[in-house]
């Protein structure tokens, strides 16, 4: 799973999240995303996760590490590269021989 970059609450410094608060993330501000809804589909912090569970008491809220029910970040495909000479295909693999990052269309067409 990608990792998200932001600037922390402390001015100056950087940290590196998984998953972000959605709701902090909106005002940009990083938070860990400690805990998911599926009603919601969203990432809860520490603090977020409090004002959603006290008006939302029939949400079924899942802590980062319970099981399955932990969902994969969507966010994770947007960071791939898309290749350009294939401009709708993403960059999936790599090519030992040649150091490079291939699609799928790549790997079948040059790099056997």
């Amino acid at each position: 799973m990608a990792a998200k970059l932001g600037t922390s609450q402390i001015k100056g410094s950087d940290v590196v999240y998984d998953v972000c608060c959605s709701i902090c993330e909106d005002d940009d501000i990083y938070k860990e995303g400690r805990f998911y809804c599926k009603k919601c589909s969203k990432y809860f912090c520490d603090s977020c996760v409090l004002t959603h569970n006290k008006f939302l008491k029939d949400h079924a809220v899942t802590a980062k590490g319970e099981g399955d029910n932990w969902p994969v970040n969507k966010k994770v495909d947007d960071t791939l590269e898309l290749c350009v000479e294939h401009s709708t295909e993403r960059l999936t693999m790599f090519c030992e021989d040649h150091e490079k990052l291939l699609c799928q269309l790549c790997l079948l067409h040059n790099h056997r």
